[in-house]
């Protein structure tokens, strides 16, 4: 059995990662960390604080799904007491990713943007998409999520066009358009946001070229499959012992 401290366990993808381990006999939610704003609107109380527990011996690992700065504030309450910290909290500004890698340098941390593995699957098919395709096609992104996502773009189109980059590195990237610009220059990577309703993640990568267009899309239905990635992550990372950031191609790519 391995007990998980939850921050961020009131939140849909809490709520989800609750549900699963519910129905498990591997994995226990030993506390679920939140805002005691959350907490009173729940009628829950006012909720724990994680430095309060970190140091109990029902915790083997910690999982996060809350905001960049209440993220990187649980990172360092875990490394600093040596456990485990798995998150795939969004939003992280440059400053921010270069403070996860150096924590990360002192403990074990999972971080993903995204735990399907079809969207794992739909990065390496760009990493030789793209490869592939350099130089003849326009490269779009267009990702929508459901009407309460607080950052735009989202973490997997940023990690999309990341790869996509690592073979086009000289490829500019702009957000969205707006007005009258130049004809479209080659050499650039686009990605637009659209939110609305309770679409769970849908994330589509377009090649267009003269006469043809190439589309790759990835539709998630249910955070149940977002749920099963992370507890693959959590029984990756107890097992771990070098510090350093691990991620989903530490799992996939043997």
């Amino acid at each position: 059995m391995i007990n998980i401290a939850l921050c961020g366990g009131y939140g849909k993808m809490g709520r989800a990662i609750t549900d699963f381990a519910a129905q498990s006999d591997n994995f226990n939610i030993s506390y679920i960390i939140e805002t005691p704003e959350k907490c009173l609107l729940t009628n829950l109380g006012l909720g724990i604080m994680l430095a309060d527990v970190i140091d109990h011996a029902d915790i083997d690992v910690v999982v996060d799904f809350t905001s960049p700065v209440s993220c990187l504030e649980h990172m360092k309450i875990s490394v600093e007491n040596s456990k485990p910290f798995v998150t795939g909290t969004t939003g992280f500004s440059d400053a921010e990713t270069a403070e996860m890698k150096k924590i990360a340098e002192k403990g074990q941390v999972f971080y993903s943007p995204n735990f399907s593995p079809g969207v794992f699957i739909l990065g390496r098919l760009l990493g030789t998409i793209s490869e592939l395709a350099k130089n003849d096609y326009d490269i779009e992104i267009l990702e929508m999520h459901h009407n309460q996502k607080a950052d735009a773009p989202s973490g997997t189109a940023l990690k999309l066009k990341d790869i996509l980059l690592g073979s086009n590195p000289g490829y500019s990237v702009i957000y969205g358009r707006k007005g009258v610009s130049e004809p479209r220059s080659r050499s650039e990577i686009a990605i637009h946001t659209l939110r609305g309703g309770d679409v769970v993640g849908d994330h589509k990568v377009i090649f267009a070229g003269n006469g043809e267009r190439l589309e790759l899309t990835h539709k998630a239905v249910s955070r149940k499959t977002f749920a099963a990635g992370v507890f693959k992550a959590v029984e990756f990372v107890v097992k771990q012992q070098g510090n350093r950031l691990y991620g989903m191609e530490d799992i996939f790519v043997k």
